[in-house]
């Protein structure tokens, strides 16, 4: 799970940096861009197919869907290595606190983590 309570303190404690501010917006950004790239490519799939499209066609789509949805994973997972890297230097505790991997069973569980995070936000809008 992401920590959101660290998350805001350490936003807070970066609050007159604007380098920091943009940096911390920016890895954020990559939780949203990683949940709008399983939509797109799991509403593409609702959408289209094989048989309307030709199976070539359908192929080159998938692969860019599945292309885009593995490099915004990636990219979050990088987002809470550095997140947590810029928690340790303000010496806070972790905003994710298991294991950041690429590798199986780590990946499933941050993406997990980034989606819950992401829906939680939406949830609770002001």
């Amino acid at each position: 799970m992401i920590n959101r309570e660290i998350l805001e303190k350490l936003i807070r404690t970066a609050r007159d940096d604007d380098e920091i501010v943009e940096f911390i917006r920016g890895c954020l950004k990559s939780f949203c861009e990683y949940y709008y790239a399983i939509y797109e490519m799991e509403t593409n799939l609702m959408l289209y197919n094989p048989k309307d499209m030709g199976r070539e066609e359908w192929q080159s789509l998938y692969s860019r869907m599945d292309k885009n949805r593995s490099d915004r994973h990636n990219a979050a997972i990088s987002s809470i290595r550095m997140l947590n890297r810029l928690a340790e230097k303000d010496g806070m505790p972790l905003v994710y606190d298991n294991v950041v991997s690429e590798e199986k069973p780590y990946r499933r569980e941050i993406a997990d983590a980034v989606l819950a995070y992401v829906e939680t936000i939406i949830k609770e809008r002001r």
